[in-house]
């Protein structure tokens, strides 16, 4: 007969036993999960270092690509424009960097600048339109009929009047033009760098900043009508323009680059020009700026004879045909 004791050690031993296999189960396992962690954390530490390789060799690749593009410069544009007048207006938002890097190359191309204006911030309030509208009816030229809506529009005609002129177009004289840009100026609408030409300029750049993501959709669109109803008025006053700005993002924006482009009529008539590189794609690299100096310098060439396109370093083709210099 088999003793109780019997039964309790049996018991015993049998939890023991398995007591024993789950540490030793646990143990093992515990060794394999932490070896395969391991090596993953491994994998990934190396991938990220090759990465950074990868990184800060093609960082360095596109510093030296643009310091060739920069030393290229002067030559890609020279004469270019030779014996041409061009007006340049900045949006508000425009680098004043970025402006004056502009004027300089279209100095280089044998430009004349015939104006450096900078549109205010209370250009595009619309609070203060209703004043802007009342200034441009008062500046206008004689017998002009500005268009109707907000008081932006009509002071964008005006402004575009006041700069520019091509074969066709009646003079105005300098004592008008002087008047009226005095009279934006003194409203705080725009402000002018330099001593503008006796002359108005032929040809015009509009510079234009990147998405202003921090207002509405509704505040957005209305800056990009009045920017883009500014584009047209220009082109009608001159006999090329260029609207340049930061290259959108890949899934585009809500900026006035965007907006012209996909402006069916404006695209017909007005050359776009991404000038900046899209930093959402790839942050903290320098871009080109200098490629979309020269492609403003050849778009405003190509618009001379009629052609029109939208270019920068993500179009194709990124720069319009250059002409035979003269």
């Amino acid at each position: 007969m088999i003793d109780f004791r019997y039964h309790i050690v049996s018991l015993i031993a049998v939890f023991l036993a398995l007591a024993l296999g789950l540490f030793l189960g646990s143990t093992t396992l515990q060794s394999t999960v932490t070896h395969n962690l391991q090596n993953q954390a491994h994998h990934v530490n190396s991938l990220n270092r090759q990465l950074n390789d990868n990184f800060d060799a093609a960082k360095g690749e596109l510093g030296q690509a643009n310091a060739f593009t920069d030393a290229v410069e002067p030559y890609a544009v020279s004469e270019r424009l030779l014996g041409q007048s061009v007006a340049v207006i900045a949006a508000p938002g425009v680098d004043d960097g970025q402006t004056k890097a502009l004027v300089k190359t279209l100095d280089e191309s044998g430009a004349t600048i015939t104006a450096d204006v900078s549109l205010e911030a209370a250009f595009l309030d619309p609070t203060q339109d209703a004043e802007l509208g009342a200034l441009a009816q008062e500046i206008k030229l004689p017998g002009r009929r500005l268009p109707h809506g907000r008081g932006a529009l009509a002071a964008s005609a005006v402004l575009a009047d006041a700069l520019l002129t091509k074969p066709g177009r009646p003079a105005i004289s300098r004592g008008r033009v002087d008047a009226a840009l005095a009279s934006l100026v003194q409203g705080k609408f725009i402000s002018v760098s330099g001593t503008p030409a006796s002359h108005p300029g032929e040809l015009a750049v509009l510079l234009v900043p990147a998405a202003n993501t921090s207002q509405s959709t509704v505040a957005t669109n209305a800056e990009n009508t009045v920017l883009l109803g500014l584009a047209a008025d220009l082109r009608a006053a001159s006999r090329a323009t260029v609207l340049a700005g930061p290259t959108p993002g890949r899934g585009g924006d809500t900026g006035a680059l965007s907006a012209a482009r996909a402006d069916a009529a404006l695209s017909k008539t007005v050359s776009t020009v991404s000038i900046e590189p899209d930093a959402g794609v790839v942050p903290h690299v320098a871009g080109n700026p200098a490629a979309g100096r020269i492609a403003v310098v050849l778009g405003l060439a190509s618009g001379l004879t009629g052609t029109v396109g939208s270019y920068g370093l993500e179009q194709t083709p990124p720069l319009p045909t250059p002409s035979p210099t003269p």
